[in-house]
């Protein structure tokens, strides 16, 4: 009796530390690049109406798995740059440890002659200031984040007139598919989609256009938008079952068939990929840009360096802090202060950086 009662305690000692092992010390890191100046009424309407849904599946998604950090970085508007988003990936995004990243664009976006991706070229108001997102992606994975969505919303036709912004199709359809209400998510089924696991990181790229097709885009978000939602919200919902690539053969075959429906050929590009995790790796690597540095730029490189080396060891500690605390069974409210006082730290070192990294680019002109 005494020895079944001994292996009891052990079985319920094993799954109290694997429930701790598990418990969810991640962030939430949100990029949004929505081209939201544009002169075009449907782009800007478009942008909103995705930017709010993007937001509030956000927050379910925090909700849900208990994450009270959500870092939100805007590239938008008047920060809608190339060089805005190169800052982000260079250096904001050293706070990242084993974290959720979710990439938005939202804008035009067209295919390059003789290109080897079958991803868009991401278009920053001129076509210098121009990415293809193989680039962006790259650079988004050597972060080694735990789980990776990528949502690209802009057309992937062939240029070859580059007088001109790269063209789209507009549509003012009124929405075939109705927002599901928020209620009835499954914790379980967020657990399962975004789960982190060891060793590697899951990516999924979610473009509305494959290679040489338009995004037809309306006030609303457009089909394929709308039709993400949908999907993700059967699957959270419990409404229907099916992991990452089921998710993105949904999303592929509906958005087909209602752009068909209506007349229109859409044919968007979904893939689910399991990384194995990188780690990553202080220098030169973490060192890439878009843009060529000035004289002066490259005299505060190094610098730059050592600052997104003190932000990596910041989100390590403030990773294991928070392990602490679980592991100490502390509160929700407790837990929650936790994250508060960390973010402050977080935002607490980024300005003096800045104060720091603006201080050095004027000394060395």
């Amino acid at each position: 009796m005494i020895h079944l009662m001994r292996v009891g305690l052990l079985l319920w000692a094993s799954f109290l530390w694997l429930g701790y092992a598990q418990a969810e010390t991640r962030h939430i890191h949100l990029i949004r690049v929505f081209d939201s100046n544009n002169h075009d009424y449907i782009i800007r309407e478009g942008c909103r109406s995705i930017g709010f849904g993007i937001d509030k599946e956000v927050d379910m998604l925090a909700a849900h798995l208990g994450i009270f950090n959500v870092l939100t970085y805007d590239v938008s508007g008047d920060n809608f740059s190339l060089a805005q988003l190169d800052k982000v990936l260079d250096y904001d995004m050293a706070y990242q440890e084993r974290d959720i990243v979710i990439f938005v664009y939202v804008g035009h976006g067209f295919q390059e002659a003789g290109s080897p991706y079958p991803y868009p070229t991401l278009y920053f108001n001129n076509y210098d200031q121009s990415v293809n997102f193989s680039e962006i992606m790259e650079r988004l994975q050597d972060k080694n984040p735990s789980v990776l969505m990528n949502v690209v919303v802009a057309c992937n036709t062939l240029v070859t007139d580059f007088s001109t912004p790269p063209p789209y199709e507009s549509t003012n359809v009124a929405p075939v598919v109705a927002t599901l209400p928020k209620a009835g998510r499954m914790h379980n089924a967020y657990s399962s989609l975004f789960e982190e696991e060891a060793g590697v990181s899951k990516v999924i790229n979610l473009f509305s256009a494959d290679e040489n097709y338009y995004t037809f885009l309306s006030a609303d978000g457009g089909i394929f938008f709308n039709e993400i939602l949908y999907t993700l919200q059967e699957v959270l919902s419990g409404r229907i079952a099916g992991g990452w690539q089921e998710v993105c053969d949904a999303i592929e075959e509906r958005t087909a068939e209602r752009s068909r429906n209506l007349g229109m050929q859409q044919q968007p590009l979904c893939e689910y990929v399991i990384r194995l995790s990188t780690v990553p790796v202080y220098g030169e690597a973490l060192g890439r840009s878009f843009l060529a540095p000035t004289p002066c730029q490259r005299q505060a490189k190094n610098l730059r360096q050592e600052q997104k080396e003190e932000l990596r060891q910041l989100r390590r500690m403030h990773r294991e802090a928070m392990r602490a605390a679980r592991h100490a069974d502390a509160d929700k409210n407790t837990r929650r202060l936790l994250a508060q006082e960390q973010r402050v730290a977080y935002e607490s070192k980024k300005l003096l950086h800045e104060k720091e990294y603006q201080r050095q680019l004027l000394a060395c002109r």
